[in-house]
C-alpha cells in the first residue's frame, strides 16, 4: 500500500465542519478493486457529526484534489490526538477511472473426478461487477437447452474482456436407439457454471463464479448423471452453441 502526505496536523482546524486531509494511502487487489485511505485531522468535539455513512461517495466527501465518483466509504475509525484533535480514517472502496471494470482474475483449480473430456479442474473467475445482487443471480449467460431439458448457464467466452479456457469439446447432443429403453439422448454441455458467490463492495460486486464440465443422459428410464461419458455413434447429432 503506497502513502501520500497531504497536509499537517498543526494545521489550523476552528469551523465545526473542518476536516484536514493528513494523508492518503492507495492499495490495488488482484481483481483490479481499489482501496483508498484517508486520514484527516478534526476537533474532538466535531468528531462524530463529521464521520460520514457508508457508501458516501470520495467526491461527496473528500477534500483532496483529484475526487472519485465510483469510490465509496466502506468503514471509518477514529483515534484522539494531543490538542483536542483526533484523526479520522476513512476507508474508501471502489474503482477510481470514471467508467469500465477491471479484467478477470482466472483461476485452474484441480479437483477430483472434475474432468470429462478435459482436464479434472474446475475454472474460477473472480471478477468486478457493476451488476447488483440479483441481476448477477439471474445470470448474464443463461442458456435454455430444450434437448437437455433444463436450464443451465455456460461459461460465456469472456468475462470483463478477459478471454475464458475453451471447452475441451463441442458442447452436443447425441439421440441413441435401444432396444430396451427406447431413444436415448446423451449430453455434454462443456464448461457450466456450478458455483456463485460475490460480496458487496462499495458500489461494486466482487464475485466469483465456477465452472466445471458437465455431461448427462436423458431417457425413459435413465437419470442424468454429472460426468458422463456419451458414446460415440447414434442417429442424431446436434450442437449446442455456447455464449
Amino acid at each position: 500500500m503506497s502513502a501520500v502526505i497531504v497536509g499537517s496536523p498543526s494545521s489550523v482546524i476552528t469551523a465545526a465542519n473542518a476536516k484536514v486531509l493528513r494523508r492518503q494511502q492507495y492499495q490495488k487487489d488482484s481483481n483490479g478493486l481499489e482501496t483508498l485511505v484517508e486520514t484527516y485531522i478534526v476537533q474532538s468535539q466535531n468528531l462524530i457529526t463529521l464521520l460520514p455513512d457508508k457508501d458516501v461517495t470520495h467526491s461527496a466527501f473528500s477534500t483532496a484534489t483529484t475526487k472519485y465518483k465510483r469510490m465509496a466509504v466502506e468503514s471509518t475509525s477514529t483515534s484522539e490526538i494531543d490538542g483536542g484533535l483526533s484523526e479520522m480514517n476513512v476507508t474508501f472502496v471502489g474503482l477510481t477511472p470514471s467508467s469500465g471494470l477491471p479484467s478477470a482474475l482466472v483461476r485452474i483449480v484441480p479437483v477430483s473426478n472434475a474432468g470429462i473430456f478435459g482436464p479434472p479442474v474446475q475454472i474460477q473467475v473472480e471478477f468486478v461487477t457493476d451488476l447488483d445482487e440479483n441481476q448477477l443471480l439471474l445470470g448474464m449467460h443463461t442458456n435454455a437447452l430444450p434437448a437437455a431439458r433444463m436450464e443451465v448457464k455456460l461459461m460465456p467466452r469472456q468475462i470483463n474482456g478477459t478471454a475464458l479456457p475453451l471447452n475441451p469439446k463441442e458442447p452436443y447432443e447425441q439421440k441413441l436407439l435401444d432396444s430396451f429403453l427406447g431413444t436415448l439422448t446423451f449430453f455434454y454441455l462443456g464448461y457450466v457454471l456450478v458455483e456463485q458467490q460475490c460480496d458487496r463492495r462499495g458500489q461494486f460486486l466482487v464475485a466469483t463464479n465456477v465452472y466445471q464440465e458437465s455431461a448427462g443422459t436423458r431417457g425413459a428410464s435413465v437419470v442424468g448423471q454429472s460426468g458422463f461419458r456419451p458414446a460415440s455413434g447414434g442417429v442424431h447429432d446436434a450442437r449446442i452453441s455456447p455464449q
